[in-house]
């Protein structure tokens, strides 16, 4: 695999960082910014284009094609004029919003008042759980990765461990505003709300914590007795907390301001406002730069994808918005929502990556003028239970390569926690959305 040359990465790593400023300002109504944002975000890719590997390149050459095919196909048919703003910007508010969160990485610690492993049993796996799932909500595949190093340092990660960390890291993505799987709901299923959403994944979330504890604790014959977990501060909560609290509270007060375009904001300006706090105003600008030239060009993969995916959107768009095809159905019912949601699941299971059935479903669904909660609810469920149940999905494959987990295991492992929590999603959504 090709690797960006040093000038390349930083320059890209400047420009995405510049995408972000002019993403939050379009996003805060100053529009014209998106055709800063956009250029910059597309010559970013381009410039980390052979730090892709052959399989993403191809991917998203696919994606491209496909979105392009259906724009040339809608024009024929009489659809407007070119979008060439959409085309370079149709997720530039969820890209954003992915780059920013990746400053937290620079103030957010997980063990601050402890630097040894504890030994406590079954209150240690609580606290592992709950603790992987709360920094996993605000820094993401970091929070993973930190944990699960930890781990593996004592012993080889075996079921319980293993799927704790899945399944606290993939839950998240069920109600943290600053996962990917909330702001590409968010973006397909427009209109959404947080406050009509989380009423009804926050329970799904719980009950997929508990239904992990439970199973570990009565299936394994009493070996959660001596779990060796993370020694987790939970003194260092504050900044997650803070950021959920701050985007609530702003997104209460700016209700026609993008949740994505809060979450991009705060991440930056919490990050710079902390580090000033602890190190003084040119320290901070200093460390801020530095990691957009060193670290921020390591969101290449996410960046080619939902950019690819824009184009495909868009496209898909178009064609639906020229054609407008014909459905047997007239409206979104809970029964039909659940049809979708298993067809999409089986998708993600099979390797189809959620993203792209979630573009697809939104294109077809959305003229039937659908509960936007309820198609979000779909999508975010087909995305946690997608990533947790695929022995192919982008967080089992790290798994497999970072700790030597079967393929095998990481499908067997989750089975029955998949289909448990597919039947607990379509029991909420007869409940809920009736």
């Amino acid at each position: 695999m090709l690797t960006a040359k040093p000038k390349q990465q930083k320059l890209a790593g400047h420009l995405l960082l510049v995408m972000i400023l002019a993403s939050v300002l379009a996003g805060l109504g100053l529009s014209d910014f998106l055709w800063l944002a956009g250029p910059c975000g597309a010559a970013a890719m381009i410039l980390l284009w052979p730090r892709t590997r052959r399989i993403q390149r191809i991917q998203c050459i696919t994606f491209i094609a496909v979105g392009l095919v259906a724009l040339t196909w809608a024009l024929l048919l009489g659809y407007g004029q070119i979008p060439v703003l959409q085309l370079m910007t149709q997720n530039q508010s969820l890209i954003s919003m992915l780059c920013a969160v990746t400053f937290l990485r620079l103030i957010t610690r997980t063990d601050t008042d402890a630097d040894h492993i504890q030994v406590g049993g079954e209150k240690s796996f609580v606290r592992t759980l709950a603790g992987l799932h709360l920094f996993a909500s605000v820094i993401n595949l970091s929070a993973l990765v930190i944990f699960a190093d930890r781990l593996a340092q004592v012993s080889q990660l075996n079921r319980i461990t293993t799927t704790m960390i899945q399944r606290g890291f993939a839950l998240a993505a069920l109600w943290s505003p600053f996962y990917a799987a909330m702001g590409t709901s968010l973006v397909y299923a427009p209109g959404t709300q947080l406050s009509d959403l989380w009423p009804v994944s926050l329970p799904l979330c719980a009950g997929g914590l508990v239904f992990t504890w439970l199973e570990n604790r009565y299936r394994s014959n009493d070996r959660l007795a001596g779990f060796i977990g993370y020694p987790v501060s939970f003194k260092a909560i504050w900044i997650p907390t803070t950021l959920v609290v701050a985007v609530l509270g702003l997104h209460a007060l700016l209700p026609d301001v993008s949740v994505l375009t809060l979450v991009s904001a705060l991440a930056l300006a919490t990050t710079v406002a902390v580090l000033i706090y602890r190190h003084s105003l040119l320290p901070a600008l200093t460390t801020v730069r530095s990691f957009s030239s060193t670290r921020l060009p390591d969101m290449y993969a996410e960046l080619a994808l939902f950019l690819s995916a824009g184009v495909m959107a868009t496209g898909l768009g178009a064609l639906v918005a020229q054609a407008t095809p014909q459905l047997p159905i007239t409206e979104l019912s809970p029964v039909l929502a659940i049809v979708v949601l298993a067809i999409m699941l089986l998708l993600a299971i099979s390797g189809v990556h959620a993203l792209i059935t979630i573009v697809a479903a939104s294109a077809i669904l959305l003229p039937l003028e659908p509960q936007p909660a309820l198609l979000a609810f779909v999508f975010l469920t087909t995305w946690s239970l997608g990533a947790t149940g695929s022995p192919i999905s982008g967080l089992n494959l790290a798994i497999q390569s970072r700790y030597s987990i079967a393929i095998s295991n990481c499908f067997r492992w989750n089975l029955l926690y998949t289909l448990t929590m597919f039947a607990a999603a379509s029991l909420l959504i007869l409940l809920v959305f009736r």
